[in-house]
Protein backbone atom coordinates (compact mmCIF):
# COMPACT_ATOMS: atom_id res chain seq x y z
CA UNK A 1 0.00 0.00 0.00
CA UNK A 2 1.65 3.59 -1.03
CA UNK A 3 0.48 6.12 2.11
CA UNK A 4 1.79 9.47 2.13
CA UNK A 5 1.43 12.05 4.70
CA UNK A 6 1.54 15.71 4.09
CA UNK A 7 1.96 17.57 7.22
CA UNK A 8 2.91 21.61 8.12
CA UNK A 9 0.47 23.34 5.98
CA UNK A 10 -0.36 26.57 7.42
CA UNK A 11 -4.36 25.83 6.22
CA UNK A 12 -6.05 22.82 4.47
CA UNK A 13 -8.74 23.74 2.20
CA UNK A 14 -11.40 20.84 2.28
CA UNK A 15 -14.20 22.62 0.10
CA UNK A 16 -16.71 21.07 2.41
CA UNK A 17 -19.17 23.80 2.90
CA UNK A 18 -22.72 24.20 3.44
CA UNK A 19 -22.57 23.70 -0.91
CA UNK A 20 -22.17 20.14 -0.27
CA UNK A 21 -24.54 19.33 2.25
CA UNK A 22 -27.33 21.49 0.47
CA UNK A 23 -27.41 22.14 -3.53
CA UNK A 24 -28.08 25.56 -4.29
CA UNK A 25 -26.44 27.02 -1.06
CA UNK A 26 -24.11 29.44 -1.46
CA UNK A 27 -20.68 28.17 -0.12
CA UNK A 28 -19.67 30.82 1.75
CA UNK A 29 -17.67 28.43 3.78
CA UNK A 30 -14.63 26.86 1.99
CA UNK A 31 -13.80 24.28 5.22
CA UNK A 32 -10.47 25.85 5.58
CA UNK A 33 -8.55 23.81 8.50
CA UNK A 34 -5.47 24.84 10.51
CA UNK A 35 -2.72 22.62 12.13
CA UNK A 36 -4.34 19.70 10.07
CA UNK A 37 -2.56 17.04 8.17
CA UNK A 38 -3.83 14.87 5.17
CA UNK A 39 -2.89 11.21 4.99
CA UNK A 40 -3.47 9.43 1.33
CA UNK A 41 -3.61 5.97 0.39
CA UNK A 42 -3.41 4.35 -3.12
CA UNK A 43 -4.00 7.97 -4.58
CA UNK A 44 -6.88 8.71 -2.33
CA UNK A 45 -7.69 10.68 0.58
CA UNK A 46 -7.85 8.59 3.27
CA UNK A 47 -8.32 11.01 6.44
CA UNK A 48 -7.84 14.62 7.44
CA UNK A 49 -7.52 15.29 10.95
CA UNK A 50 -4.66 16.30 13.39
CA UNK A 51 -1.16 15.77 12.80
CA UNK A 52 -0.47 13.98 15.53
CA UNK A 53 -3.40 11.56 15.19
CA UNK A 54 -2.47 10.73 11.45
CA UNK A 55 1.00 10.49 12.68
CA UNK A 56 0.24 7.55 14.26
CA UNK A 57 -2.47 6.07 12.31
CA UNK A 58 0.08 6.20 9.29
CA UNK A 59 3.26 5.57 10.70
CA UNK A 60 4.79 4.00 7.67
CA UNK A 61 3.74 6.71 5.56
CA UNK A 62 5.93 9.24 3.60
CA UNK A 63 5.54 12.02 5.22
CA UNK A 64 5.26 15.26 2.59
CA UNK A 65 6.20 18.42 4.29
CA UNK A 66 3.95 21.21 2.90
CA UNK A 67 6.42 24.05 4.61
CA UNK A 68 3.57 26.44 5.57
CA UNK A 69 2.04 26.40 2.53
CA UNK A 70 -1.46 26.48 1.72
CA UNK A 71 -3.19 22.36 1.15
CA UNK A 72 -6.06 22.87 -1.53
CA UNK A 73 -7.73 20.55 -3.79
CA UNK A 74 -6.56 20.52 -7.01
CA UNK A 75 -7.73 23.65 -9.78
CA UNK A 76 -9.30 23.01 -12.89
CA UNK A 77 -8.61 25.74 -15.44
CA UNK A 78 -11.43 24.90 -18.05
CA UNK A 79 -10.50 28.15 -20.31
CA UNK A 80 -7.11 29.37 -21.22
CA UNK A 81 -4.94 30.59 -24.17
CA UNK A 82 -1.95 30.03 -22.84
CA UNK A 83 0.25 29.30 -26.36
CA UNK A 84 0.69 32.92 -28.06
CA UNK A 85 3.20 35.08 -28.08
CA UNK A 86 3.52 38.86 -27.56
CA UNK A 87 0.87 40.19 -24.81
CA UNK A 88 -1.28 42.92 -25.81
CA UNK A 89 -0.96 45.13 -22.77
CA UNK A 90 -1.78 48.70 -24.59
CA UNK A 91 -4.93 47.00 -25.55
CA UNK A 92 -6.09 47.58 -21.75
CA UNK A 93 -5.24 51.49 -22.41
CA UNK A 94 -7.43 51.24 -25.24
CA UNK A 95 -10.84 49.81 -23.44
CA UNK A 96 -9.88 52.17 -20.52
CA UNK A 97 -10.39 54.87 -22.76
CA UNK A 98 -14.16 54.04 -23.90
CA UNK A 99 -12.90 51.32 -27.12
CA UNK A 100 -14.65 48.48 -27.29
CA UNK A 101 -13.34 44.85 -28.48
CA UNK A 102 -14.93 45.05 -31.90
CA UNK A 103 -13.58 48.80 -32.41
CA UNK A 104 -10.12 47.29 -31.49
CA UNK A 105 -10.29 44.35 -33.91
CA UNK A 106 -11.71 47.04 -37.15
CA UNK A 107 -8.32 49.02 -36.04
CA UNK A 108 -6.31 45.40 -36.06
CA UNK A 109 -5.95 44.71 -32.52
CA UNK A 110 -7.59 42.05 -31.06
CA UNK A 111 -7.13 38.70 -32.34
CA UNK A 112 -5.81 39.93 -35.58
CA UNK A 113 -3.07 41.54 -33.50
CA UNK A 114 -2.21 37.96 -32.23
CA UNK A 115 -2.69 35.76 -34.89
CA UNK A 116 -0.19 37.99 -36.91
CA UNK A 117 2.25 37.43 -34.25
CA UNK A 118 1.27 34.06 -34.20
CA UNK A 119 2.32 33.31 -37.18
CA UNK A 120 5.84 34.46 -37.15
CA UNK A 121 6.97 32.08 -34.48
CA UNK A 122 8.02 29.35 -34.61
CA UNK A 123 6.82 25.80 -32.31
CA UNK A 124 10.01 25.96 -30.43
CA UNK A 125 9.81 29.76 -29.18
CA UNK A 126 5.97 29.43 -28.57
CA UNK A 127 6.76 26.35 -26.46
CA UNK A 128 9.31 27.81 -24.58
CA UNK A 129 7.45 31.13 -24.01
CA UNK A 130 4.25 29.20 -22.63
CA UNK A 131 6.48 26.65 -20.09
CA UNK A 132 6.55 29.55 -17.24
CA UNK A 133 3.27 30.74 -17.72
CA UNK A 134 2.38 26.77 -17.27
CA UNK A 135 5.12 26.69 -14.30
CA UNK A 136 3.17 29.67 -12.69
CA UNK A 137 -0.46 28.12 -12.90
CA UNK A 138 0.70 24.64 -11.71
CA UNK A 139 2.80 26.50 -8.45
CA UNK A 140 -0.93 28.39 -7.70
CA UNK A 141 -2.63 24.55 -7.49
CA UNK A 142 -3.62 24.50 -10.91
CA UNK A 143 -3.48 20.57 -11.59
CA UNK A 144 -5.86 20.46 -14.95
CA UNK A 145 -5.63 22.63 -18.03
CA UNK A 146 -7.49 22.90 -20.91
CA UNK A 147 -5.41 25.11 -23.64
CA UNK A 148 -7.40 26.54 -26.89
CA UNK A 149 -5.47 26.98 -30.03
CA UNK A 150 -7.13 29.82 -32.30
CA UNK A 151 -4.18 32.26 -33.03
CA UNK A 152 -3.23 30.77 -36.25
CA UNK A 153 -6.71 30.38 -38.15
CA UNK A 154 -4.57 28.40 -41.32
CA UNK A 155 -4.01 24.78 -41.28
CA UNK A 156 -0.05 24.77 -40.91
CA UNK A 157 -0.81 27.65 -38.10
CA UNK A 158 -3.27 25.64 -36.02
CA UNK A 159 -1.52 22.46 -36.21
CA UNK A 160 1.67 23.86 -35.03
CA UNK A 161 -0.43 25.39 -31.86
CA UNK A 162 -1.93 21.82 -30.93
CA UNK A 163 1.95 20.18 -31.43
CA UNK A 164 2.78 23.15 -29.04
CA UNK A 165 -0.22 21.61 -26.35
CA UNK A 166 0.84 18.67 -26.95
CA UNK A 167 4.15 19.47 -25.66
CA UNK A 168 3.41 20.93 -23.14
CA UNK A 169 1.19 17.66 -22.03
CA UNK A 170 3.62 15.66 -21.95
CA UNK A 171 6.46 17.69 -20.13
CA UNK A 172 4.74 19.69 -17.96
CA UNK A 173 3.53 18.77 -14.18
CA UNK A 174 -0.01 18.91 -14.64
CA UNK A 175 -2.35 17.31 -16.85
CA UNK A 176 -2.93 19.51 -20.26
CA UNK A 177 -6.41 18.75 -22.31
CA UNK A 178 -6.52 20.61 -25.96
CA UNK A 179 -9.08 22.07 -27.57
CA UNK A 180 -8.78 23.36 -31.43
CA UNK A 181 -10.27 26.82 -32.07
CA UNK A 182 -9.74 27.41 -35.41
CA UNK A 183 -13.07 29.32 -35.67
CA UNK A 184 -11.42 31.88 -33.31
CA UNK A 185 -11.87 34.73 -35.95
CA UNK A 186 -12.69 35.46 -39.47
CA UNK A 187 -9.33 35.99 -41.17
CA UNK A 188 -8.89 39.45 -42.58
CA UNK A 189 -7.58 37.57 -45.58
CA UNK A 190 -11.57 35.40 -45.64
CA UNK A 191 -13.31 39.31 -44.95
CA UNK A 192 -13.63 40.84 -48.05
CA UNK A 193 -16.83 39.28 -49.69
CA UNK A 194 -19.28 36.61 -48.70
CA UNK A 195 -17.92 34.09 -51.22
CA UNK A 196 -13.99 34.53 -49.34
CA UNK A 197 -15.88 33.96 -45.68
CA UNK A 198 -17.93 30.77 -47.18
CA UNK A 199 -14.22 29.42 -48.12
CA UNK A 200 -12.63 29.96 -44.96
CA UNK A 201 -15.73 27.87 -43.37
CA UNK A 202 -14.86 25.14 -46.29
CA UNK A 203 -11.47 25.16 -44.97
CA UNK A 204 -12.59 24.79 -41.21
CA UNK A 205 -14.95 21.58 -41.68
CA UNK A 206 -13.33 20.39 -44.77
CA UNK A 207 -10.00 20.66 -44.81
CA UNK A 208 -8.31 21.81 -41.05
CA UNK A 209 -10.66 20.07 -38.90
CA UNK A 210 -9.68 16.47 -40.94
CA UNK A 211 -6.13 17.31 -40.32
CA UNK A 212 -6.78 18.36 -36.70
CA UNK A 213 -8.00 14.71 -36.19
CA UNK A 214 -5.75 13.07 -37.77
CA UNK A 215 -2.89 14.73 -35.61
CA UNK A 216 -5.38 13.64 -32.59
CA UNK A 217 -4.02 16.06 -29.93
CA UNK A 218 -7.12 17.94 -29.85
CA UNK A 219 -10.19 16.89 -27.39
CA UNK A 220 -12.69 19.43 -27.85
CA UNK A 221 -13.65 21.95 -30.68
CA UNK A 222 -14.84 25.27 -29.68
CA UNK A 223 -16.14 28.57 -32.10
CA UNK A 224 -16.40 31.99 -31.26
CA UNK A 225 -20.27 32.48 -31.67
CA UNK A 226 -20.70 36.46 -31.51
CA UNK A 227 -22.06 38.80 -34.05
CA UNK A 228 -19.48 40.06 -35.94
CA UNK A 229 -17.73 37.18 -36.11
CA UNK A 230 -19.28 33.01 -36.04
CA UNK A 231 -23.23 33.51 -36.74
CA UNK A 232 -25.18 30.90 -35.11
CA UNK A 233 -25.87 28.84 -38.21
CA UNK A 234 -22.05 28.91 -39.17
CA UNK A 235 -21.20 27.42 -35.61
CA UNK A 236 -23.78 25.31 -35.92
CA UNK A 237 -22.16 24.00 -38.89
CA UNK A 238 -18.13 24.11 -37.45
CA UNK A 239 -19.55 21.81 -34.44
CA UNK A 240 -22.15 19.82 -35.83
CA UNK A 241 -18.91 18.60 -37.98
CA UNK A 242 -16.29 18.62 -35.25
CA UNK A 243 -18.61 16.40 -32.87
CA UNK A 244 -19.69 13.59 -36.33
CA UNK A 245 -15.58 14.14 -36.59
CA UNK A 246 -15.50 12.65 -32.54
CA UNK A 247 -14.50 15.49 -30.82
CA UNK A 248 -16.33 17.19 -27.66
CA UNK A 249 -17.87 20.39 -27.98
CA UNK A 250 -17.26 23.87 -26.39
CA UNK A 251 -18.89 27.66 -27.30
CA UNK A 252 -17.50 31.08 -26.73
CA UNK A 253 -21.17 32.27 -26.49
CA UNK A 254 -22.98 35.54 -25.90
CA UNK A 255 -19.43 37.47 -24.71
CA UNK A 256 -20.01 40.87 -26.26
CA UNK A 257 -23.79 41.00 -27.27
CA UNK A 258 -26.81 38.36 -26.20
CA UNK A 259 -27.25 35.76 -30.04
CA UNK A 260 -28.50 32.88 -28.78
CA UNK A 261 -25.25 31.23 -28.29
CA UNK A 262 -26.44 29.68 -24.98
CA UNK A 263 -28.98 28.29 -26.67
CA UNK A 264 -27.19 26.61 -28.72
CA UNK A 265 -24.62 25.65 -26.81
CA UNK A 266 -28.08 23.95 -24.70
CA UNK A 267 -29.54 22.70 -27.92
CA UNK A 268 -25.80 21.01 -28.96
CA UNK A 269 -25.31 19.76 -25.58
CA UNK A 270 -21.88 21.18 -25.70
CA UNK A 271 -19.95 20.45 -22.91
CA UNK A 272 -19.27 24.25 -21.78
CA UNK A 273 -20.32 27.73 -22.98
CA UNK A 274 -17.86 30.19 -22.21
CA UNK A 275 -17.43 33.86 -21.27
CA UNK A 276 -21.37 34.50 -20.80
CA UNK A 277 -21.27 38.39 -20.12
CA UNK A 278 -24.20 39.27 -22.23
CA UNK A 279 -26.22 36.09 -22.16
CA UNK A 280 -30.11 36.50 -22.32
CA UNK A 281 -32.90 35.54 -20.21
CA UNK A 282 -33.17 33.14 -22.73
CA UNK A 283 -29.49 31.81 -22.61
CA UNK A 284 -29.66 30.93 -18.96
CA UNK A 285 -32.76 29.72 -19.06
CA UNK A 286 -31.78 27.27 -21.52
CA UNK A 287 -28.21 26.63 -19.65
CA UNK A 288 -30.36 26.01 -16.62
CA UNK A 289 -32.43 22.97 -18.16
CA UNK A 290 -29.30 21.51 -19.64
CA UNK A 291 -26.33 19.49 -18.46
CA UNK A 292 -23.61 22.32 -20.50
CA UNK A 293 -21.53 23.94 -17.72
CA UNK A 294 -21.79 28.06 -17.63
CA UNK A 295 -18.06 29.14 -17.88
CA UNK A 296 -17.96 32.68 -16.53
CA UNK A 297 -14.95 34.99 -17.05
CA UNK A 298 -15.45 37.65 -14.34
CA UNK A 299 -12.73 40.12 -16.49
CA UNK A 300 -14.89 40.18 -19.89
CA UNK A 301 -16.87 43.67 -18.96
CA UNK A 302 -12.92 45.30 -19.23
CA UNK A 303 -10.83 43.41 -21.50
CA UNK A 304 -11.19 40.58 -24.11
CA UNK A 305 -8.32 38.25 -24.61
CA UNK A 306 -5.04 40.71 -23.55
CA UNK A 307 -2.92 37.98 -24.89
CA UNK A 308 -3.17 36.51 -21.63
CA UNK A 309 -4.20 32.93 -20.55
Amino acid sequence: MNELLFVNASQVVTCAGPARARRGAEMRDAGILKNAAVAVSDGRIAAIGAARDLQDAYANAEIIDCRGGVLTPGLVDSHTHAVFGKPRFEEHEQRAEGLDYMEIAKRGGGIHASVRDFRDRSEDELYNLAVPRIRELAAYGTTTLEIKSGYGLTVDDELKALAVIGRLAERMPLRIVATWLGAHEIPHEYRSSDARRAEFLDLLVNAMLPKVVEQGIARFADVFCEPGVFTIDETRRILEAARAAGLGLKLHADELKPCGGAELAADLNAVSADHLAAISEKGIAALASSDTVATLSFSESRSRHQGAP
